[in-house]
């Protein structure tokens, strides 16, 4: 869950990546999903989220990070059980894993975020498909406009002030 939140990576791309697409020193992971042309894209990783691998268990023999476990079906099975364990126990409903990257955009776009740049760190290739997924951090971006209002009334108070000084 913290790499999807933090990267706004897709389940197959966490569960398939490898010890050598963590790049610390650059601070990015290599996303190796299949993209247009075969091209690789690469994500921010914070910092608090190389810790947290950095302390993560290695499997001997094994290059990747999340191996399925042993006599699994599909490498699906080790998220889905854990992933809806923890939304019972936290009293979620109606929450998909992926809606971990609709969360991931919606933050980096309330924080300043640029919506190319969005489109790169998800793999879009349309900028119409990141639009639907910043929506609602338009919805954020909208009631600033209360904010910018108050700062503009602030500035004309300011140089009310000063006319009358001067």
């Amino acid at each position: 869950m913290l790499i999807a939140v933090t990267t706004g990576m897709r389940q197959a791309e966490i569960f398939g990546l490898r010890w050598l697409d963590v790049m610390y020193n650059e601070g990015l992971i290599a996303v190796r999903a299949k993209l247009k042309g075969g091209r690789m894209r690469y994500v921010p990783m914070v910092p608090e989220l190389a810790g947290e691998l950095r302390r993560f268990p290695t499997v001997i023999g094994e290059d990747r990070i999340f191996p399925p476990d042993p006599g699994a079906t599909s490498g699906r099975q080790r998220v889905e059980g854990s992933f809806q364990d923890l939304l019972e126990r936290a009293g979620i409903k109606d929450f998909r894993f992926h809606d971990l990257r609709h969360t991931f955009a919606s933050w980096y776009m309330m924080n300043g975020g640029d919506l190319y740049e969005l489109a790169k760190i998800l793999g879009h290739s349309n900028i119409k498909m990141t639009e639907r997924y910043a929506k609602l951090a338009r919805k954020h971006l909208a009631r600033t406009g209360s904010t910018a209002r108050e700062i503009w009334r602030l500035m004309e108070l300011e140089t009310c002030d000063k006319a009358n000084i001067g």
